[in-house]
């Protein structure tokens, strides 16, 4: 698992150094950004419909392949209310408008998903005029490193959707 912790502006008179600049790092080569949330309506491949499950995310990936960034998700499940707070481990972009962002959970009020498990979802950017299809977004899959890290690192579509979003999600490569 590799975290990018930026560090602290550096000032000396006549010279600034400024975060992802200094010798050894490098700049985002890619990003992903949103705020949305979904409704699937039955029929579904899950047989109840499913509302209203806010996601905000922000991730960058750097061309030394390390990663930075963060995502909240909120999910009602039966009646109860679960809160996820992500920071992200892993994150590819495919096909120039799809993101796959995992990461581990470090924050959690869902005693079968505790922090310490892992989080991933993806995005599709699909545009931004008024005559462009809206964007779209698979569902939040939960599991081990293995799972996470596999997810990010394939290539394919979602197994379930995309279903059109709710918000704006911004990807970049």
């Amino acid at each position: 698992m590799q975290l990018r912790h930026l560090p602290a502006i550096v000032g000396v008179v006549g010279l600034l150094v400024v975060p992802g600049t200094a010798a050894g790092e490098s700049r985002p080569v890619a990003s992903a950004s949103g705020g949305i949330h979904w409704t699937i309506e039955l029929p579904n491949p899950f047989g109840v419909v499913v509302g209203n499950q806010p996601l905000t995310f922000n991730a960058k990936k750097y061309a030394d392949g390390t990663v930075s960034g963060q995502f909240e998700y909120h999910q009602v499940a039966l009646g109860e209310s679960f809160n996820f707070h992500v920071e992200v481990t892993c994150m590819n972009v495919y096909d120039g408008n799809r993101a796959k962002i995992g990461g581990v959970i470090s924050v959690s009020n869902d005693p079968t998903l505790p922090p310490g498990m892992f989080a991933w979802f993806q995005v599709f950017d699909n545009g931004e005029g008024a005559a462009d299809p809206p964007d779209q977004s698979g569902l939040v899959g939960f599991g081990n490193e293995a799972a996470n890290e596999a997810f990010c690192n394939s290539p394919n579509p979602p197994l379930f959707g995309p279903w059109d979003v709710d918000g704006n999600v911004q990807v970049r490569s």
